[in-house]
């Protein structure tokens, strides 16, 4: 009877185990879906094409620097930076690849964006650039900005010097230099 109670006390502990170790990665995962482009579309304040240039991480998310090439919605800057929080099983975009070109559903006015895996955000490939260009026209250009421009600025508004001014220093070395070679031949006389 004693071993009885120990294999129903065993098998109470095995089940509430397998009732805590299973319930909690299904509250982590991502339950969204992306629907349609026109519906992405319509949920995003900037879209555009990007190179993962960085990568860190921020929290319980990701932070990328990214060079922005091709806008279709929205102005981003050249330089700009997107953040997702949360992994790829909680809807976030996960760790990107640097030196991957992705297309940016992204919200916000302005860097740093936010973006997650269920706004459409994903690798730019051919067949999804013609369904965005179809949809929202062939997009502008992200320029970089343009270089500062040279600014003349004056040292001085006084006239230069004198010819006797800048050439007095250099006849007194002269000078200098020739009394001493007098001292120098007459110690050698002795």
């Amino acid at each position: 009877m004693f071993r009885a109670v120990r294999l129903a006390a065993a098998m109470l502990l095995l089940c509430l185990g397998l009732v805590f170790t299973t319930g909690a990665p299904a509250s982590a995962a991502c339950t969204c879906k992306q629907g349609e482009l026109g519906q992405q579309v319509k949920r995003a304040d900037a879209i555009f094409i990007g190179t993962i240039d960085k990568v860190e991480a921020q929290g319980d998310g990701f932070a990328y620097d990214i060079t922005a090439s091709r806008a279709y919605q929205g102005t981003p800057e050249r330089s700009t930076r997107v953040e997702s929080v949360g992994g790829r099983n909680a809807c976030g975009l996960g760790e990107l690849g640097v030196g991957d070109t992705y297309v940016f559903f992204a919200t916000g006015t302005e860097a740093p964006y936010a973006a997650d895996s269920c706004g459409g955000t994903s690798v730019a490939n051919p067949t999804k650039v013609q369904k965005i260009e179809k949809l929202l026209g062939e997009g502008t250009s992200v320029e970089p900005p343009p270089p500062p421009e040279a600014v003349l600025t004056k040292v001085e508004d006084s006239p230069p010097l004198r010819f006797a001014r800048m050439a007095a220093p250099g006849a007194a070395a002269a000078l200098i230099g020739l009394l001493g070679l007098m001292v120098v031949r007459r110690l050698a006389r002795r």
